[in-house]
């Protein structure tokens, strides 16, 4: 399905699709839907709020402007709700449009690489895969579900370098257990026979993950690929491994462990036991950094020794923790069976993305504005729904008039995340202020209101606008 590239790729752009007398365009930014617009009427923002009875016809009409993109944008100045509440009906409004697309049976699509649409014109979604998902299970055609599985003859594994994970995304009991029993690549066909008395949610289950990139095709190039990658390893393996000699043990035990640490968890790092109290894990974790002090191996080994520590320090610090270790142990349950050093490289983007955030502060402090923003931009590649590496982010892209787009953007996506989020409401409004965008600013000042009547800092910038004493 062309969404799931789409999402996979994290494509810029629109999608074009056409079914007489249908046609709608579907605005992307770096994966994520943003916005729908429609040849027809009934589909319209104004006519959905009519519909939902949140403003009168009338008022619905003086927001309809001959750019359809505007009616996010027009909606947010009118004011007519809390912020929060805004977002929930444009979200309902989005979600309205996009999953009977799925059921469509014929028609056309294309899309345009382009650039992503303003800040303000969009509809902030935490993750467009629930609405995947949504339109997905909606599907009852026959036909359509047919079509959309493809080739039942092809070949489907774990998909490698997911964007998304089963855990981050709301499966039911069933799905969720079909989408875990895929351990190892087989066809469609003898994926889809196993679960013979729940056939149509089986079949729905592998477009969802197929289109969310957990499972993935394998084809012949993939296959062939894999054997040369693994013996140039091997080579560079018994390069080194002649050069140790058969001696020195110790030195060779350190590189087949290096070798091994994609596959281990923190506690097989350790070695310890699972249900190993605090004290254990730091008595352990101790002893392995002496047992594996680089400056006691010959030079040839230390990148291999000091990959063994890099993962000591991480498990440590994840088992050590109470909060963390609960998360980590949770994470494990739910990702059994999948593909190994998945669950690893999960942990260790979370643990990133934070040290990331705290790293940004001080240099934010310090004046090193982009220095911040290249941590804060991994930060939120890693946590998407870390809002508040999101506000920071859009704090230091303002300093720079050329970045104030997207630091709109980021304000927008914190919100999005935390919608009574006073400080990022005060910060969107000003960046609006300066950019010469009065009545939007407005309408941040005055939701500020909304959640606190009182708020000195939003009574001031309104009365500076609005020319009145508050």
């Amino acid at each position: 399905m062309i969404v799931g590239e789409i999402l996979q790729e994290r494509h810029t752009g629109n999608l074009t699709v056409i079914r007489p007398p249908l046609r709608k365009v579907l605005y992307w930014s770096q994966g994520e839907l943003v916005l729908i617009t429609s040849s027809a009427p009934e589909d319209s923002l104004s006519d959905f709020l009519v519909r939902r009875g949140v403003v009168a016809a009338e008022r619905a009409a003086q927001m309809v402007t001959d750019d359809p993109t505007d009616a996010v944008a027009r909606f947010h100045e009118a004011g007519l709700a809390e912020l929060s509440w805004r977002q929930t009906l444009l979200r309902e409004w989005l979600t309205a449009q996009f999953v009977p697309l799925f059921s469509l049976d014929e028609g056309t699509a294309a899309f345009t690489d382009d650039a992503a649409i303003a800040p303000e014109k969009r509809v902030f979604l935490l993750t467009t895969a629930v609405l995947v998902l949504e339109g997905i299970r909606s599907i009852t055609n026959g036909l359509v579900l047919r079509r959309s599985l493809g080739d039942l003859k092809r070949e489907i594994g774990p998909g490698r370098d997911a964007r998304f994970t089963l855990d981050s995304i709301p499966l039911s009991e069933s799905e969720r257990r079909i989408a875990e029993s895929l351990h190892e690549r087989q066809t469609i066909e003898a994926f889809l026979k196993q679960f013979a008395t729940e056939s149509v949610t089986a079949a729905k289950v592998v477009i969802a993950m197929m289109t969310l990139g957990l499972f993935g095709i394998i084809d012949s190039t993939t296959v062939e690929a894999a054997p040369e990658v693994n013996t140039d390893d091997m080579q560079r393996d018994l390069e080194l491994l002649a050069a140790i000699g058969s001696s020195d043990q110790r030195s060779l035990r350190a590189v087949g462990l290096s070798r091994q640490l994609g596959s281990l968890d923190h506690y097989q790092v350790l070695d310890v036991p699972r249900a190993a109290a605090r004290a254990q894990i730091i008595t352990a974790s101790e002893e392995r950094k002496k047992l594996y002090d680089p400056g006691t191996y010959p030079p040839i080994v230390r990148d291999a020794v000091q990959a063994i520590n890099r993962r000591i320090d991480e498990a440590t610090l994840v088992l050590k923790d109470a909060v963390r270790r609960q998360a980590y142990d949770k994470l494990m349950q739910q990702q059994s069976g999948r593909l190994p050093g998945e669950l690893q490289k999960r942990l260790t983007q979370r643990v990133i993305a934070e040290q990331n955030f705290q790293k940004a502060k001080d240099l934010s402090v310090l004046g090193d504005y982009y220095g911040a923003i290249v941590l804060l931009r991994q930060a939120v590649e890693f946590a998407p729904d870390h809002a508040a590496a999101w506000y920071l982010l859009g704090q230091c892209q303002e300093r720079n008039p050329k970045w104030r787009r997207d630091a709109a953007e980021s304000y927008q996506k914190a919100l999005s995340l935390e919608p009574n989020d006073v400080d990022a409401l005060i910060s969107l409004g000003d960046l609006y202020k300066i950019e010469g965008l009065a009545s939007r600013a407005q309408s941040c000042y005055e939701d500020v209101l909304k959640i606190n009547k009182d708020n000195p800092e939003a009574k001031s910038r309104l009365a500076e606008l609005t020319g009145k004493k508050k």
